[in-house]
């Protein structure tokens, strides 16, 4: 039995569209920026490499592999990409957080100055995590 979809990454919503494929946005750079690279639009990129693996065209050989990555880069890459995941998930329990303290002072109970303060410096921290590990996942995929 096929699946209708693929798995989501990590619960990360898909918020771009491509062709018939919904993308979350760290996978829609993914492919963008391998795209570019190879001067070609993102539709004809996914569009080529999933005609080279269903042929059988596409594996990894000594040094660099079919998509210009030597294994120890797709490795790295994948470390990244899981950190960033790590990172959405703090994001997304830090927005639970704000939203409970929202709650609270919609409901006549305002929080301390302290546990606002508390999670917008929580919140600014991942942010800038996040935005350092999008920038090593370009960096690793199109260095400048």
């Amino acid at each position: 039995m096929t699946t209708r979809r693929r798995g989501r990454l990590d619960g990360e919503t898909r918020t771009k569209r491509t062709a018939p494929i919904d993308w979350a946005p760290s996978e829609l750079l993914v492919i963008e920026t391998a795209a570019a690279a190879r001067g070609q639009s993102p539709v004809t990129f996914i569009a080529q490499a999933a005609l080279a693996v269903a042929s059988g065209r596409y594996r990894l050989t000594e040094g660099r592999g079919a998509a210009g990555f030597t294994p120890e880069q797709v490795t790295l890459i994948r470390q990244v990409l899981d950190e960033q995941t790590r990172v959405r998930r703090l994001l997304a329990s830090t927005a639970g957080s704000l939203n409970q303290l929202a709650a609270a002072s919609n409901s006549g109970v305002s929080p301390t100055t302290r546990a606002l303060h508390a999670a917008l410096t929580y919140l600014r921290t991942q942010l800038t995590r996040h935005q350092h590990v999008t920038n090593r996942i370009a960096d690793l995929i199109a260095p400048r």
